[in-house]
């Protein structure tokens, strides 16, 4: 299993486009057509998002998905959050129970401390931030 997957890439480049003018509702056809990618697959992620309350959608005639929080609150670890029930580097990296005392085992030691790091900086990181760098 991978830690970023499909379904978080095209979350954070969905969010992207959007926060781009997050007072407008933009269409999922819109979206389909700029993401070059299938529409249930795309309805499925945005739907995701907006159960999470990240987004709000509107149905019918001019709807869409608009954003429902502020770039700046958007953490990319809620995004691997919402698609990644567990999202546990250590268990990305290791075969399961391959160390008989984790708790003593350097290696284990040392990747914990990675994941540690990796979660502070993904928790830092906001689509704010990512937003900033796309329109440099």
């Amino acid at each position: 299993m991978k830690l970023v997957t499909k379904d978080i890439h095209y979350a954070i480049k969905a969010l992207l486009y959007i926060a781009r003018d997050p007072a407008k509702v933009v269409s999922v056809n819109e979206l389909v057509k700029k993401m070059h990618m299938r529409r249930a697959f795309l309805r499925r992620i945005l739907q995701a998002l907006s159960r999470h309350k990240i987004l709000k959608s509107s149905q019918g005639r001019g709807g869409g998905f608009m954003m429902n929080v502020k770039p700046d609150k958007i953490r990319i670890i809620e995004i691997v959050g919402i698609f990644h029930k567990k999202a546990d580097i250590v268990d990305y990296l290791l075969e399961k129970d391959i160390c008989p005392h984790p708790h003593k085992c350097l290696l284990m030691r040392k990747l914990t401390n990675i994941e540690t790091q990796l979660r502070d900086a993904l928790n830092r990181l906001t689509m704010a931030r990512l937003l900033k760098s796309v329109s440099n």
